[in-house]
């Protein structure tokens, strides 16, 4: 299990060293990435890496394992929308294109399952416990004859300062559940 709370290549127009070899290579829409998205492709890297797969994006890392990735989320891309939203403060000719193609929960799992060749059912699910949900789905699927062998069971949030009264909160974590442990 990865649970990880420096999150210094949130804002950072490209990752330091550190964080760039965590991702085996930069993505190259990273400057474009919110921070959900963001968050999930370092962080899956970062569960990869503590397992020893070695990270070579795009070249389908698990070409002999069929892996998913469900995430389970309280807030989804609350904080995108919200900043799309402000982003037409002007009228909808303002509007961000970059922001809108990040509306959607599931934008920022499928960057990741992009970048690391994830080739198994890749989802948000939407729930008050996040983490269980995640790894209940992810179990779900073993019960299913579909060929999946393993999935990264995940939860991610990024509450909006609006909803805290402070400062955006931004929470992480991830495991590797595969057919034979189931969990």
């Amino acid at each position: 299990m990865t649970v990880v709370n420096d999150f210094r290549y949130l804002t950072a127009d490209e990752p330091d060293r550190e964080f760039a070899d965590i991702l085996g290579v930069v993505p190259r829409r990273w400057g474009r990435m919110d921070t959900v998205s963001r968050l999930v492709v370092m962080e899956v890297g970062r569960l990869l890496r503590s397992k020893g797969l070695a990270i070579s994006p795009g070249s389908d890392l698990f070409s002999d394992k069929k892996t998913g990735l469900i995430v389970g989320t309280r807030y989804g891309c609350l904080a995108t929308d919200l900043a799309f939203v402000d982003s037409m403060s002007h009228g909808v000719e303002t509007a961000s294109p970059v922001l809108f193609s990040y509306t959607l929960a599931n934008i920022g799992l499928a960057e990741a399952a992009s970048h690391y060749g994830l080739m198994g059912p890749v989802y948000a699910v939407y729930n008050e416990k996040p983490m269980m949900i995640a790894l209940n789905e992810a179990r779900r699927w073993f019960a299913v004859p579909c060929g999946i062998d393993a999935m990264i069971a995940g939860s991610v949030d990024v509450v909006p300062a609006e909803l805290t009264g402070k400062e955006e909160r931004i929470s992480a974590e991830f495991v590797l559940v595969d057919r034979n442990s189931g969990g």
